[in-house]
């Protein structure tokens, strides 16, 4: 084992079981880098807990003392220090061995045969990635990649950024704002942005999900009732609306409105007047309304499902987020945000990381509940993790990553003539739609309930089976 020369870089890190390639490699490097020599496993891992070097030269074939070879230093150490590059060399590049370190991140897999001067230009390339990675991780902020923003938005996505630089110039306005995107993809927190950068940020900011309402109970949540209006009105109460004065009300999930309710809301989009259910006289409020859909709001005016006219009020202006999957580096950041906030909220200071493995599948994941499903995945995971790293077992996200099995009807009951399996599947979903909606009188939010589905998903299953939900009302 050597000690390294002194100088500002980081130290290189050679581990062989041959005691010449050793001599060998310290003479190429030590020009150029500090070089740490390590004949076994054991004692590479005890100069890498206390040297942290940036990058390593290994040996594939290495001797597996207490079972340990290149590939598992390279795993070892990657999870330690997620900046570090490794570089594997290996008589046979061929080998499975050799390529599971690739699928481990070896930043290069090099013939032990390789020229000497190429081996050079390898090893510089990787310390240059190395200084970056570490510069990119020593930003300050959460996760050590990026604060939030004012708005408390956390990105460095170019098209979030320009929502953003938008989002400034028109919050000082009391314009209408609708903003659209897939469930999870942030939209309140926008909308809490754009009140926060308003005029009425001390104001107050109510928020109110249009879909989680019984229908019978919606327009007395929204606009409140008098004393006697209907049974149980026991006394006069006011609504969201009224809460709301001198601040800002967002309607999320604004789609699921039914019409007669997207009536009045225009009427209080055009003359700033509310009227209780059962009042006599209308109410002057000063608020601003953002509304939100997940909805595709062009085709549901085409079915008559939604005002045009409204549509228009609420889109004086429009922000469309994009889903995460579409975020680019996002994915990292906002999980190793998620992961500094849990990992303080629970108490769990001796988590270091997610290792490379589970980084890997949280970059491949689809995400498809956005930034809600990372945050409630990340929580999970790190409450149960035991280890200084969260693996993916503890993100519980590989079984989303697997195919599903393919289904198979029992030999002892063919299928009817005539019939298949997929025509028979598509019967008995319909049916299982179908007695939902009678259990739920034709409420979407119940009826996604009863089948464990999002209301995304039901309502796309409504016109794949051409149901009309006010079939099933009272």
């Amino acid at each position: 084992m050597t000690t390294p020369e002194t100088s500002s870089l980081p130290p290189l890190l050679v581990v062989d079981d041959d005691p010449a390639i050793l001599r060998q490699m310290a003479w190429l490097f030590k020009p150029d880098y500090p070089v740490l020599t390590a004949g076994s496993a054991g004692d590479a891992i005890d100069i890498f807990l206390r040297e942290r070097p940036a990058v390593a030269v290994l040996d594939l074939g290495l001797d597996r003392e207490a079972g340990k070879d290149g590939v598992d230093l390279l795993r070892f150490f990657s999870e330690a220090e997620p900046a570090f590059h490794g570089i594997i060399l290996s008589g046979d590049i061929t080998r499975p061995r050799a390529l599971e370190a690739v699928r481990l991140g070896a930043y290069d897999l090099l013939e032990k045969t390789v020229d000497p001067e190429e081996l050079r230009r390898v090893v510089a390339r990787a310390y240059n990635r190395a200084r970056l990675s570490r510069q990119t991780r020593a930003e300050p902020g959460p996760a050590s990649e990026i604060a939030p923003t004012a708005a408390g938005i956390v990105t460095k996505n170019p098209r979030i950024e320009e929502l953003l630089r938008m989002l400034r110039k028109i919050a000082v306005t009391d314009v209408s704002v609708l903003i659209t995107g897939e469930s999870g993809t942030g939209k309140e927190l926008f909308a809490r942005a754009c009140h926060q950068a308003s005029l009425r940020k001390e104001g107050p900011f109510v928020a109110i999900n249009c879909g989680a309402i019984p229908e019978n109970l919606m327009e007395s949540e929204l606009f409140g009732h008098e004393k006697g209006a209907f049974t149980g009105a026991t006394e006069s109460r006011g609504g969201k609306f009224e809460a709301a004065d001198r601040g800002t009300l967002f309607l999320d999930e604004v789609a699921e409105l039914p019409l007669d309710l997207q009536v009045k809301l225009l009427r209080v989009l055009q003359d700033k007047v509310v009227e209780r259910v059962g009042g006599r006289s209308g109410k002057k409020l000063d608020i601003r309304i953002i509304a939100a859909t997940n909805q595709p709001l062009p085709e549901m005016m085409a079915q008559g499902r939604f005002r045009e006219d409204l549509y228009y009020r609420l889109s004086v202006m429009s922000f469309v987020l994009p889903p995460l999957r579409e975020r680019g580096e996002d994915v990292t950041i906002l999980a190793r945000y998620f992961f500094d906030r849990f990992r303080t909220e629970y108490q769990k200071t001796q988590l270091v990381d997610f290792s490379s493995e589970c980084l890997a599948l949280i970059h491949s994941y689809d995400w498809p509940g956005n930034i809600r499903e990372m945050e409630n995945r990340i929580r999970r995971a790190v409450i149960v993790a035991v280890d200084r790293f969260i693996t993916p077992a503890d993100i519980d996200i590989t079984r989303d990553l697997r195919p599903p099995e393919p289904e198979r009807s029992p030999a002892s009951a063919p299928l009817p003539p005539g019939r298949n399996l997929s025509e028979a599947r598509e019967e008995a979903e319909k049916r299982m739609l179908t007695e939902a909606f009678q259990a739920a009188r034709g409420n979407i939010s119940q009826v996604a309930r009863i089948i464990g589905t999002s209301r995304p998903t039901v309502h796309a299953l409504i016109k794949k089976h051409g149901l009309n939900p006010r079939e099933f009302k009272e």
